[in-house]
Protein backbone atom coordinates (compact mmCIF):
# COMPACT_ATOMS: atom_id res chain seq x y z
CA UNK A 1 0.00 0.00 0.00
CA UNK A 2 2.46 2.44 0.65
CA UNK A 3 4.23 2.32 -2.80
CA UNK A 4 0.90 2.71 -3.97
CA UNK A 5 0.25 5.73 -2.17
CA UNK A 6 3.91 7.57 -3.53
CA UNK A 7 2.86 6.54 -6.94
CA UNK A 8 -0.75 8.71 -6.82
CA UNK A 9 0.92 11.22 -4.32
CA UNK A 10 3.41 11.78 -6.79
CA UNK A 11 1.92 11.80 -10.20
CA UNK A 12 -0.92 14.05 -8.51
CA UNK A 13 1.50 16.81 -7.46
CA UNK A 14 3.47 17.30 -10.14
CA UNK A 15 1.07 16.96 -12.79
CA UNK A 16 -1.24 19.87 -10.92
CA UNK A 17 1.84 22.62 -11.61
CA UNK A 18 0.25 25.04 -13.97
CA UNK A 19 -2.85 25.17 -12.19
CA UNK A 20 -1.50 27.97 -10.24
CA UNK A 21 -1.83 30.25 -12.93
CA UNK A 22 -1.17 30.84 -16.90
CA UNK A 23 2.59 31.04 -17.68
CA UNK A 24 3.80 34.01 -18.46
CA UNK A 25 4.97 34.69 -22.29
CA UNK A 26 7.27 32.72 -23.71
CA UNK A 27 11.05 33.83 -24.02
CA UNK A 28 12.90 33.61 -27.14
CA UNK A 29 14.66 30.40 -28.14
CA UNK A 30 17.99 29.73 -26.34
CA UNK A 31 21.08 30.10 -29.03
CA UNK A 32 22.59 27.11 -27.11
CA UNK A 33 19.29 25.08 -27.42
CA UNK A 34 17.15 26.69 -30.72
CA UNK A 35 14.17 24.14 -29.94
CA UNK A 36 13.38 25.09 -26.43
CA UNK A 37 11.40 28.15 -24.88
CA UNK A 38 12.04 28.51 -21.06
CA UNK A 39 9.38 30.58 -19.49
CA UNK A 40 10.13 30.67 -15.59
CA UNK A 41 7.39 31.53 -13.28
CA UNK A 42 9.41 32.75 -10.35
CA UNK A 43 6.77 34.51 -7.69
CA UNK A 44 8.14 36.87 -4.85
CA UNK A 45 6.50 35.51 -1.78
CA UNK A 46 4.28 38.36 -1.89
CA UNK A 47 3.56 37.74 -4.99
CA UNK A 48 2.78 34.40 -4.31
CA UNK A 49 0.08 35.38 -1.38
CA UNK A 50 -1.58 38.04 -3.72
CA UNK A 51 -2.22 34.60 -6.38
CA UNK A 52 -3.25 32.86 -2.99
CA UNK A 53 -5.72 35.44 -2.18
CA UNK A 54 -7.15 35.48 -5.38
CA UNK A 55 -7.37 32.18 -6.31
CA UNK A 56 -9.18 31.66 -2.87
CA UNK A 57 -11.59 34.45 -3.70
CA UNK A 58 -11.75 33.05 -6.75
CA UNK A 59 -12.96 29.24 -5.71
CA UNK A 60 -14.70 30.36 -2.87
CA UNK A 61 -18.44 28.54 -2.29
CA UNK A 62 -21.07 28.05 0.19
CA UNK A 63 -21.17 24.83 1.82
CA UNK A 64 -24.30 22.56 0.73
CA UNK A 65 -26.54 20.86 3.39
CA UNK A 66 -26.37 16.76 3.18
CA UNK A 67 -26.79 13.43 4.76
CA UNK A 68 -26.56 13.48 8.72
CA UNK A 69 -25.74 17.14 8.76
CA UNK A 70 -27.50 17.89 12.28
CA UNK A 71 -29.80 21.39 12.10
CA UNK A 72 -31.82 24.15 14.35
CA UNK A 73 -34.70 25.66 12.60
CA UNK A 74 -36.46 28.49 14.61
CA UNK A 75 -39.41 30.44 13.62
CA UNK A 76 -39.21 34.21 15.37
CA UNK A 77 -42.46 34.80 17.82
CA UNK A 78 -43.36 30.93 17.12
CA UNK A 79 -41.81 29.00 19.48
CA UNK A 80 -43.78 26.06 19.09
CA UNK A 81 -42.41 25.84 15.32
CA UNK A 82 -38.49 25.51 16.38
CA UNK A 83 -36.72 22.07 16.39
CA UNK A 84 -33.63 21.61 17.76
CA UNK A 85 -30.59 19.18 16.75
CA UNK A 86 -32.42 17.50 13.51
CA UNK A 87 -30.41 15.14 11.39
CA UNK A 88 -30.90 15.26 7.67
CA UNK A 89 -31.89 11.71 6.92
CA UNK A 90 -30.66 9.50 4.45
CA UNK A 91 -33.27 10.54 2.11
CA UNK A 92 -32.14 13.32 2.27
CA UNK A 93 -35.07 15.04 4.21
CA UNK A 94 -35.89 16.97 7.19
CA UNK A 95 -39.18 16.84 8.92
CA UNK A 96 -40.89 20.13 10.04
CA UNK A 97 -44.23 21.13 11.84
CA UNK A 98 -46.93 22.21 9.23
CA UNK A 99 -44.96 21.64 5.96
CA UNK A 100 -44.17 17.67 6.86
CA UNK A 101 -41.08 16.92 4.64
CA UNK A 102 -38.26 19.22 3.09
CA UNK A 103 -36.14 18.14 0.66
CA UNK A 104 -32.33 19.21 2.18
CA UNK A 105 -29.77 18.01 0.79
CA UNK A 106 -28.08 19.75 -1.78
CA UNK A 107 -29.46 23.26 -0.56
CA UNK A 108 -27.48 25.70 0.86
CA UNK A 109 -28.75 27.14 4.55
CA UNK A 110 -30.15 30.46 2.61
CA UNK A 111 -31.85 28.39 0.25
CA UNK A 112 -33.72 26.08 3.28
CA UNK A 113 -34.61 28.83 4.94
CA UNK A 114 -36.08 29.85 1.93
CA UNK A 115 -38.04 26.86 1.03
CA UNK A 116 -39.36 26.86 4.76
CA UNK A 117 -40.62 30.27 4.93
CA UNK A 118 -42.35 30.04 1.78
CA UNK A 119 -44.28 26.31 2.51
CA UNK A 120 -44.69 27.96 6.45
CA UNK A 121 -46.39 31.30 4.68
CA UNK A 122 -49.91 29.65 4.20
CA UNK A 123 -50.06 28.90 7.97
CA UNK A 124 -48.39 31.94 9.57
CA UNK A 125 -48.21 35.46 8.52
CA UNK A 126 -44.75 36.68 7.54
CA UNK A 127 -42.68 33.85 9.07
CA UNK A 128 -39.44 34.61 9.68
CA UNK A 129 -37.37 31.51 9.89
CA UNK A 130 -33.58 31.15 10.97
CA UNK A 131 -31.53 27.91 9.97
CA UNK A 132 -28.08 27.23 12.10
CA UNK A 133 -26.35 24.33 11.08
CA UNK A 134 -25.13 22.42 14.69
CA UNK A 135 -23.00 19.99 12.63
CA UNK A 136 -21.86 19.67 9.40
CA UNK A 137 -21.28 15.99 9.14
CA UNK A 138 -21.59 15.44 5.42
CA UNK A 139 -18.71 17.80 4.44
CA UNK A 140 -15.21 16.55 4.33
CA UNK A 141 -11.38 16.67 2.84
CA UNK A 142 -8.72 14.59 2.01
CA UNK A 143 -5.31 14.19 2.84
CA UNK A 144 -3.48 11.93 1.05
CA UNK A 145 1.02 11.04 0.83
CA UNK A 146 3.47 11.11 3.42
CA UNK A 147 1.56 11.88 6.56
CA UNK A 148 0.59 9.18 9.56
CA UNK A 149 -2.71 8.65 8.98
CA UNK A 150 -4.05 9.64 5.43
CA UNK A 151 -7.58 9.73 4.61
CA UNK A 152 -10.76 11.80 4.35
CA UNK A 153 -11.39 13.71 7.88
CA UNK A 154 -14.84 15.40 8.51
CA UNK A 155 -14.69 19.06 8.23
CA UNK A 156 -17.67 20.21 10.80
CA UNK A 157 -16.24 23.43 11.52
CA UNK A 158 -13.19 25.46 10.59
CA UNK A 159 -9.87 23.56 10.15
CA UNK A 160 -6.51 25.36 8.47
CA UNK A 161 -3.82 23.14 6.73
CA UNK A 162 -1.95 23.25 9.82
CA UNK A 163 -4.43 21.88 12.10
CA UNK A 164 -5.65 18.85 9.48
CA UNK A 165 -1.50 18.02 9.00
CA UNK A 166 -2.04 17.33 12.93
CA UNK A 167 -4.75 15.42 12.70
CA UNK A 168 -2.94 13.28 10.29
CA UNK A 169 -0.67 12.62 12.63
CA UNK A 170 2.04 14.96 11.05
CA UNK A 171 4.72 14.24 8.32
CA UNK A 172 6.05 10.52 8.01
CA UNK A 173 9.61 9.99 9.23
CA UNK A 174 12.19 7.34 8.16
CA UNK A 175 15.36 6.02 9.07
CA UNK A 176 19.26 7.53 7.47
CA UNK A 177 21.54 6.63 9.13
CA UNK A 178 19.97 5.67 12.67
CA UNK A 179 18.65 8.94 12.66
CA UNK A 180 14.71 9.90 12.22
CA UNK A 181 14.13 12.21 9.00
CA UNK A 182 11.14 13.11 7.23
CA UNK A 183 10.32 11.57 3.77
CA UNK A 184 8.09 14.09 2.62
CA UNK A 185 8.72 16.36 -0.30
CA UNK A 186 7.20 19.90 0.30
CA UNK A 187 8.61 21.05 -2.46
CA UNK A 188 5.30 19.52 -4.26
CA UNK A 189 3.06 19.36 -1.95
CA UNK A 190 -0.60 21.25 -3.45
CA UNK A 191 -3.41 21.51 -2.54
CA UNK A 192 -6.34 21.11 -4.93
CA UNK A 193 -9.83 22.71 -4.98
CA UNK A 194 -12.38 23.13 -6.97
CA UNK A 195 -10.48 22.14 -10.20
CA UNK A 196 -7.75 24.61 -9.12
CA UNK A 197 -4.50 23.79 -7.04
CA UNK A 198 -3.96 27.20 -4.41
CA UNK A 199 -0.30 28.44 -4.71
CA UNK A 200 -0.05 27.18 -1.04
CA UNK A 201 4.01 27.11 -0.24
CA UNK A 202 4.12 24.02 2.06
CA UNK A 203 7.85 24.31 2.94
CA UNK A 204 7.43 28.24 4.11
CA UNK A 205 3.96 27.39 5.92
CA UNK A 206 5.46 24.27 7.84
CA UNK A 207 9.60 24.69 7.80
CA UNK A 208 9.52 27.81 8.40
CA UNK A 209 6.30 28.95 9.81
CA UNK A 210 4.72 31.22 7.83
CA UNK A 211 0.91 31.58 8.78
CA UNK A 212 0.16 33.66 5.93
CA UNK A 213 -0.18 30.59 3.92
CA UNK A 214 -2.38 28.57 6.29
CA UNK A 215 -5.61 28.81 4.84
CA UNK A 216 -8.97 27.52 6.18
CA UNK A 217 -9.96 24.22 4.15
CA UNK A 218 -13.10 24.13 2.04
CA UNK A 219 -15.17 21.20 1.40
CA UNK A 220 -13.93 18.98 -1.16
CA UNK A 221 -9.84 20.43 -0.85
CA UNK A 222 -7.65 17.12 -1.31
CA UNK A 223 -4.19 17.85 0.23
CA UNK A 224 -1.51 15.91 -1.39
CA UNK A 225 2.10 15.88 0.41
CA UNK A 226 4.22 13.47 -2.15
CA UNK A 227 7.48 11.61 -0.96
CA UNK A 228 10.62 12.84 -1.13
CA UNK A 229 12.35 9.14 -1.49
CA UNK A 230 11.41 8.48 -4.97
CA UNK A 231 11.96 10.03 -8.51
CA UNK A 232 10.12 9.37 -11.20
CA UNK A 233 9.45 10.91 -14.35
CA UNK A 234 5.98 11.23 -16.59
CA UNK A 235 4.86 10.59 -19.90
CA UNK A 236 1.44 12.58 -20.31
CA UNK A 237 -0.62 13.47 -23.52
CA UNK A 238 -0.74 12.37 -27.25
CA UNK A 239 1.27 8.93 -26.27
CA UNK A 240 0.29 5.13 -26.70
CA UNK A 241 0.72 4.73 -23.45
CA UNK A 242 0.71 7.58 -20.47
CA UNK A 243 2.78 6.57 -17.64
CA UNK A 244 4.94 6.68 -14.65
CA UNK A 245 8.51 6.00 -15.48
CA UNK A 246 11.72 5.65 -12.77
CA UNK A 247 14.53 8.22 -12.92
CA UNK A 248 17.73 6.97 -13.92
CA UNK A 249 20.74 9.22 -15.03
CA UNK A 250 21.38 10.02 -18.67
CA UNK A 251 17.53 9.98 -19.30
CA UNK A 252 17.19 11.63 -22.84
CA UNK A 253 13.63 12.44 -23.30
CA UNK A 254 13.88 10.60 -26.71
CA UNK A 255 14.47 7.34 -24.84
CA UNK A 256 11.67 7.96 -22.36
CA UNK A 257 9.07 8.97 -24.97
CA UNK A 258 10.16 5.78 -26.43
CA UNK A 259 8.91 3.70 -23.29
CA UNK A 260 5.62 5.36 -24.06
CA UNK A 261 4.92 3.02 -26.69
CA UNK A 262 4.45 5.83 -29.22
CA UNK A 263 2.53 9.04 -30.22
CA UNK A 264 -1.11 9.14 -31.41
CA UNK A 265 -1.95 10.43 -34.83
CA UNK A 266 -3.12 13.97 -33.31
CA UNK A 267 0.37 14.38 -31.59
CA UNK A 268 1.98 17.63 -32.13
CA UNK A 269 5.38 17.43 -32.08
CA UNK A 270 6.65 20.80 -32.39
CA UNK A 271 5.20 21.82 -29.16
CA UNK A 272 6.11 19.01 -26.55
CA UNK A 273 5.50 20.66 -23.05
CA UNK A 274 8.34 19.62 -19.96
CA UNK A 275 7.18 20.48 -17.06
CA UNK A 276 9.18 20.98 -14.20
CA UNK A 277 10.41 22.48 -10.68
CA UNK A 278 8.71 23.08 -7.62
CA UNK A 279 4.28 23.67 -7.57
CA UNK A 280 5.11 27.25 -6.62
CA UNK A 281 7.78 28.27 -9.25
CA UNK A 282 7.36 26.26 -12.06
CA UNK A 283 9.51 26.42 -15.10
CA UNK A 284 7.59 25.03 -18.99
CA UNK A 285 10.14 23.78 -21.82
CA UNK A 286 8.46 24.00 -25.02
CA UNK A 287 10.48 21.70 -27.23
CA UNK A 288 10.85 20.93 -31.05
CA UNK A 289 10.84 17.45 -31.09
CA UNK A 290 10.47 17.21 -34.92
CA UNK A 291 14.43 19.03 -34.44
CA UNK A 292 15.57 16.51 -32.50
CA UNK A 293 15.03 13.63 -34.09
CA UNK A 294 16.06 15.46 -37.61
CA UNK A 295 19.42 15.80 -35.73
CA UNK A 296 18.69 19.74 -36.19
CA UNK A 297 18.85 19.94 -32.00
CA UNK A 298 20.47 18.07 -29.03
CA UNK A 299 18.17 15.89 -27.28
CA UNK A 300 16.87 16.88 -23.99
CA UNK A 301 17.76 15.31 -20.73
CA UNK A 302 15.06 14.95 -18.34
CA UNK A 303 15.30 15.21 -14.74
CA UNK A 304 13.70 13.33 -11.84
CA UNK A 305 10.04 14.94 -11.65
CA UNK A 306 9.54 16.01 -14.66
CA UNK A 307 6.51 15.77 -16.67
CA UNK A 308 6.35 15.33 -20.08
CA UNK A 309 3.28 16.34 -21.47
CA UNK A 310 2.40 15.40 -25.57
CA UNK A 311 -0.42 17.98 -26.85
CA UNK A 312 -2.73 17.92 -29.72
CA UNK A 313 -2.41 19.59 -32.97
CA UNK A 314 -5.25 21.93 -31.52
CA UNK A 315 -4.11 22.58 -28.30
CA UNK A 316 -3.88 26.60 -28.22
CA UNK A 317 -3.41 27.46 -24.47
CA UNK A 318 -2.23 26.72 -21.42
CA UNK A 319 -5.58 26.13 -19.90
CA UNK A 320 -6.40 23.78 -22.65
CA UNK A 321 -3.18 21.58 -21.59
CA UNK A 322 -5.10 21.45 -18.01
CA UNK A 323 -8.14 20.45 -18.93
CA UNK A 324 -6.42 17.75 -21.25
CA UNK A 325 -3.97 16.63 -18.19
CA UNK A 326 -6.60 16.56 -15.08
CA UNK A 327 -8.92 13.61 -16.59
CA UNK A 328 -5.71 11.84 -17.26
CA UNK A 329 -4.50 12.31 -14.05
CA UNK A 330 -7.85 10.76 -11.88
CA UNK A 331 -7.81 8.01 -14.56
CA UNK A 332 -4.85 7.04 -13.87
CA UNK A 333 -5.97 7.00 -9.95
CA UNK A 334 -8.69 5.29 -10.71
CA UNK A 335 -6.31 2.84 -11.88
CA UNK A 336 -4.19 2.37 -9.47
CA UNK A 337 -6.62 2.04 -6.69
CA UNK A 338 -8.61 -0.36 -8.30
CA UNK A 339 -5.44 -2.28 -8.83
CA UNK A 340 -4.63 -2.34 -5.63
CA UNK A 341 -8.12 -2.97 -4.06
CA UNK A 342 -7.81 -6.56 -6.62
CA UNK A 343 -4.59 -7.21 -4.94
CA UNK A 344 -6.00 -7.23 -1.69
Amino acid sequence: MPSIRLSITLITATLLLGCVSNPPTPSPPSSAAPSQQQMPRIMTTEEQLAELQRVVAETANEPRLGKSDVLSISVYDEPDLGVRGIPVRPDGKISFPLIGEVQTEGLTVDELSTTITERLSRYVLAPKVSVIVEEFNSLNYTIYGEVARPGVYPLARDVRITEAMAKAGGLNKGQFRATSVEVADLTHAFIYRNGKTLPIDFVRLLREGDLRFDVNLQPGDFISIPSGLSKEVYILGEVTSPAQFAFRENMPMSRTLAQADGFTRDADLSRIHVIRGAISNPVLIVTDFNKILNGQAQDFQLEAGDIVYVPPTNLASWARVIDYIVPTIQALQTGIILSDTVRK
